[in-house]
């Protein structure tokens, strides 16, 4: 996790105390220290099996299900169930309800609540499913989000890839209301929608908001207006799933008016070899230190 690598050195959050930074780790609700209780949001919570963990996080590179994945390296380990980092790194996993509505629409309120009683901006940093995090409480509490930092955050706008192809992301980057401007209040409908082919034969075509060229639908894009000023980095490995998609989400930020969204793809800076979870790879300090030196920019 962010406090300790499952091979026993010191994650990021540890790095970040080190080097001054006064951090806050937070629990999402529903799991954890924020546990779950039964009939609230789900009939049960859910799990990752240790197979999944395998192919999607800690061992792609023997089950090839995306293109990149034949460049995962830093995985600690065998990355195999039985082997001792992947036996602590799965036995950490905790619980969770699997409804993403519920998830952020919770982690709004009480997120928003913390940043309150924080009192102060703060820069706002969220992994995978938690990576859409900072962007639903930058939009509730724009006043305090001073920066956002998004580790491969989620999905791509409005549908699966990868690990299906369901809809999802109704708000675009989000499951839950976002303020347009336009406004927006049924998002099926004022969202106008575009598909924008692949710009590379290893990604996925990206669905975006249609503009003036795009068929009949063509509007002005609407803009993100509580997130369109903020300095926001999103993080993607050179052999994670989300090489796939993760330019959709970045092109779909910066057409909602958010131009000030830095794309920091590992592999074209140099860092190789990393997959969905590089935070906690052998090579993750070197990687928490390029983040760093964004935050401090």
């Amino acid at each position: 996790n962010f406090l300790n690598k499952p091979d026993g050195s010191r994650g990021w959050a540890s790095l970040f105390l080190s080097q001054g930074y006064e951090v806050y780790l937070v629990d999402q609700t529903l799991r954890a220290r924020s546990p779950w209780q039964h009939g609230r949001y789900a009939a049960a919570p859910s799990t990752y099996s240790a197979e999944m963990v395998e192919r999607f996080f800690t061992n792609p590179r023997e089950h090839m299900l995306w293109p990149q994945a034949a460049l995962h390296t830093q995985w600690p380990g065998r990355g195999t169930m039985g082997d001792p980092v992947f036996d602590r790194f799965y036995s950490a996993g905790v619980p969770f309800v699997n409804n993403a509505s519920y998830q952020q629409s919770t982690v709004r309120e009480a997120g928003a609540a913390l940043l309150d009683r924080i009192g102060r901006p703060v820069v706002l940093v969220g992994h995978s499913q938690g990576g859409i995090l900072p962007v639903v409480l930058a939009d509730a509490r724009p006043e305090w989000a001073a920066k956002l930092v998004l580790l491969e955050p989620g999905g791509a706008p409005f549908r699966d890839a990868v690990l299906g192809t369901s809809p999802a992301r109704a708000w675009g980057v989000a499951d839950v209301p976002l303020v347009y401007d336009p406004p927006v209040t049924d998002p099926a409908v004022d969202l106008k929608r575009a598909v924008r082919p692949a710009s590379r034969a290893d990604r996925v075509e990206c669905i975006l908001q249609a503009e003036g060229t795009d068929e009949k639908n063509g509007t002005p894009p609407r803009r993100l207006v509580h997130l369109a000023d903020k300095d926001i980095l999103l993080v993607t490995s050179e052999s994670g799933y989300h090489a796939v998609y993760d330019y959709c989400t970045v092109a779909y930020l910066r057409q909602a008016g958010c131009k000030k969204t830095t794309h920091l793809e590992l592999g074209k800076a140099g860092i190789h070899g990393n997959g969905h979870m590089f935070f906690m790879e052998k090579n993750s300090d070197l990687i928490q230190g390029v983040v760093r030196d964004w935050i401090d920019g």
